[in-house]
């Protein structure tokens, strides 16, 4: 099988720099600089499947434009278009879901929804939950192209060396996680830092940091057992180094695959092909997955998020509003297609057969497709896309993280971060519920 790497940043600008176009389109008529062509955003992963459906559609008169995975690049050129009235792709692709939020605003008016377009047959198709970040007041804004659940990652070498057994519960997670830091110092059990704690973490046990109730109200109540449970979780790690603060896709994170200190690490589906290999360099024949672990008082293992894609379909796409939608559904329902996408597939079906291949991948100790199943219909409820999302990963930084470099009570700075959030919240325009 073929193995997916991550491009370093300077080859990425440079694949965007060589990509087709420019940045151009509009509303009704004037799509494609007035010529009513179907305007295409797209990242460079997503380029072939879109020129395929291009050549297999040759009435529909098309442009496609690369354009960068950064944060904040469509609400940007989106809110440029809206004050010149023109340049509004007809479909564009998120490569972070969150934003979905900020283009379906009332201030954006981008978004169109998209439940009368694609038919809720197809809908239900997506794995369960899936499309809660494209859903708000009822309305469904976006379709998944990939989604990041979160399984327990861990060193199967390791674990038969020591005599270790994969944890079940969080309870037995914290126990392993300690003992290995006794027994073999600097050995890590996992990266709480930005997203990588507060969405591995926070998100699989259900606190309530980002729930949105619709696009102009969310929940936030970081008092809550299943925040303060996590706090409880972390704090004996914490203290004995067990857990790190270094982030995960920093280099500097690499001294630990290294130097085989990774036992176990709860991280998204895409670790397995992304991180683990190129970035961490653990060798073929170690890593395996198992389901996140159980949380207190709950009979099944929940999933977190960090990661995936999302296609919306322009308000401003006039007469070409069906074949946006159509296009939009092919890229992300076509079992063939999504079967050769480097990261887990939302719908289904496509995931299905994306697994055929990763089943049978040498690199992997065990199939790691069962634990990754397992996740993809078990994403915790609650996590939605906001608007204030830089301000949800930094205030996590400022406070949790915080707390935890300086060796403060974790309990206590929950009630910072949720003072941050709140203000987060409301800045960007959210009232609290």
């Amino acid at each position: 099988m073929k193995r997916w790497r991550v491009a370093p940043l300077a080859a990425a600008v440079a694949l965007v720099l060589s990509g087709c176009g420019g940045t151009g389109g509009g509303d009704g008529a004037r799509s494609g600089g007035g010529k009513g062509e179907l305007l295409v955003w797209v990242d460079n992963t997503r380029m072939p499947a879109a020129q395929q459906y291009k050549k297999a559609h040759p009435d529909v008169k098309m442009r496609i434009v690369t354009i960068p995975p950064d944060a904040g690049y469509v609400p940007t050129k989106v809110s440029l278009a809206n004050r010149t009235k023109r340049g509004w792709p007809d479909v564009v692709f998120l490569a972070n879901p969150a934003e979905t939020a900020t283009l379906a605003s009332e201030k954006f008016g981008y978004a169109a929804p998209l439940d009368d377009l694609v038919p809720k047959t197809v809908r239900d198709g997506f794995s369960p939950g899936s499309l809660d970040t494209c859903t708000f007041g009822g309305k469904t804004y976006c379709l998944r192209n990939d989604i990041a659940p979160t399984v327990l990652w861990y060193d199967a070498k390791l674990m038969a060396r020591y005599g270790y057994q994969v944890p079940k519960t969080w309870a037995e997670y914290r126990q392993t996680g300690l003992k290995a830091a006794a027994e073999h110092p600097g050995t890590i059990v996992g990266a709480v830092n930005g997203k990588y704690g507060a969405g591995i973490y926070f998100g699989s046990s259900g606190c309530p940091t980002r729930d949105t109730l619709s696009l102009t109200e969310v929940h936030i109540d970081l008092g809550r057992p299943e925040c303060t449970r996590v706090a409880d979780l972390l704090q004996p790690l914490a203290r004995k180094k067990a857990v790190t603060t270094v982030v995960p896709i920093d280099p500097g994170f690499a001294k630990f695959g290294k130097g085989d200190k990774i036992l176990m690490l709860p991280a998204p589906a895409w670790f397995g092909d992304f991180m683990f290999a190129p970035a961490f360099k653990v060798p073929s024949g170690r890593i395996a997955a198992a389901p996140m672990p159980t949380w207190p008082g709950e009979s099944k293992p929940y999933a977190g998020q960090v990661g995936g894609g999302a296609f919306l379909v322009s308000s401003h796409a006039g007469g070409r509003t069906k074949q946006a939608a159509d296009l939009v559904r092919w890229m992300t329902t076509d079992v063939n297609l999504q079967a050769k996408q480097p990261t887990y597939p939302a719908f289904t079906a496509a995931a299905q057969k994306w697994g055929e291949a990763k089943s049978k991948d040498p690199y992997y100790a065990s199939d790691p497709m069962p634990a990754l199943t397992a996740a993809a219909n078990a994403l915790r409820p609650g996590f939605g896309a906001v608007r204030f999302e830089a301000d949800w990963q930094s205030s996590f930084n400022d406070t949790v993280v915080k707390a935890v470099d300086s060796g403060n009570n974790l309990r206590s700075s929950l009630g910072s971060w949720q003072d941050k959030l709140e203000a987060a919240a409301k800045t960007s325009g959210y009232t609290l519920g």
